[in-house]
């Protein structure tokens, strides 16, 4: 993420507009917006947000919208191509969960996902690069980041004796001293991994050493739709249970530093559905706009029936100073 002057914008926005959780978004173009799973990268004053396209037969991966007041959203198109997936086993992938970056040193934008195919047993990373932020993305590579052999059954139905830990819903983050972070859920789901990145913010630092340049974190704790964010020196994490499609209880957890150890705490949801999040599962945390210690709750309010329909939970939340996180519901709101 590159923070800028961005963040200071919302003097000019229009007083009239709110956020208006759950409800159907529009871009300027007078279309849903089409951004599932996504996550928001500041560049030279614009925001752009990146997530699932599920257009109907448009056949897309990966959708690109910019901003400059984070209410006015217009689609710059498509980032990443389905076409542009490599096929695997005679299959081609799908992706879930993008999320870009930029590298200062390579001048590059780069998006990290998660690819997969359609039994969930491909679990693997994908990486594309760009010159610009809206794309065309180039994709590189599916790997799994961390190749190591934990005790894995020889017959794990997900190949992880062989390939290493699962790569599923994951997240970027990008720490105050340039080097960047990918979470992930992995081993099937039971735990999560945080993993600093090469130079290039392609795969991992190598070599990869477990507790210094990478962790096991929430072991055995079941989590996945990782969304970190930083504040006053600590690291926090917010993540949801595992239970598909259906929303549940949210819950987060506080670190010194980023390899751990993490201490996790109850559901910070509070008011209407909140032992649900709202209907809604975490994706993305975004620094408010020139508040030091408030932020942007993103969570996706999945509608498998209608997956183009699935719709967004943007709440604000402002943390004491004790640190104590709470997201209260709203029916709208604004800056």
């Amino acid at each position: 993420m590159v923070l800028s002057a961005a963040l200071f914008l919302f003097g000019a926005a229009r007083a009239d507009l709110a956020f208006h959780p759950g409800e159907v978004w529009r871009d300027t173009d007078g279309q849903p917006i089409q951004a599932h799973g996504g996550g928001i990268l500041i560049y030279s004053n614009i925001y752009y947000w990146y997530g699932e396209d599920r257009t109907p037969e448009i056949r897309s991966a990966v959708s690109c919208y910019s901003s400059t007041n984070l209410l006015d959203w217009k689609r710059e198109g498509v980032a990443l191509w389905q076409t542009n997936l490599p096929i695997a086993n005679g299959h081609r992938t799908f992706v879930e969960r993008p999320k870009v970056i930029y590298n200062p040193r390579t001048k590059k934008f780069v998006m990290w996902l998660h690819t997969e195919q359609g039994r969930y047993h491909f679990a693997s990373a994908g990486v594309a690069l760009s010159d610009t932020p809206m794309g065309p993305f180039t994709f590189l590579k599916t790997f799994r980041p961390i190749t190591n052999n934990i005790g894995f059954a020889e017959d794990d139905v997900d190949g992880q004796n062989k390939f290493g830990g699962t790569f599923r819903d994951m997240n970027l983050f990008v720490d105050d001293d340039g080097r960047a972070y990918t979470f992930y859920s992995s081993e099937g789901n039971w735990t999560m991994y945080v993993v600093r990145l090469n130079a290039d913010f392609t795969g991992p630092e190598l070599p990869a050493v477990e507790n210094k340049t990478w962790s096991r974190i929430l072991v055995r704790q079941m989590r996945e739709g990782p969304a970190p964010f930083k504040w006053k020196g600590k690291y926090f994490l917010i993540t949801s249970a595992c239970t598909g499609w259906a929303p549940n209880a949210a819950n987060y957890s506080v670190a010194e530093n980023i390899l751990g150890p993490w201490k996790t705490f109850e559901n910070p949801c509070t008011g209407l559905d909140s032992a649900k999040t709202f209907g809604g599962q975490s994706t993305f945390v975004l620094p408010s706009p020139g508040k030091s210690d408030q932020f942007i709750f993103m969570a996706d309010r999945w509608n498998p029936s209608d997956l183009p329909d699935s719709r967004y939970l943007w709440l604000p939340f402002t943390l004491p100073a004790d640190g104590t996180l709470t997201i209260p519901w709203r029916d709208q709101w604004s800056f």
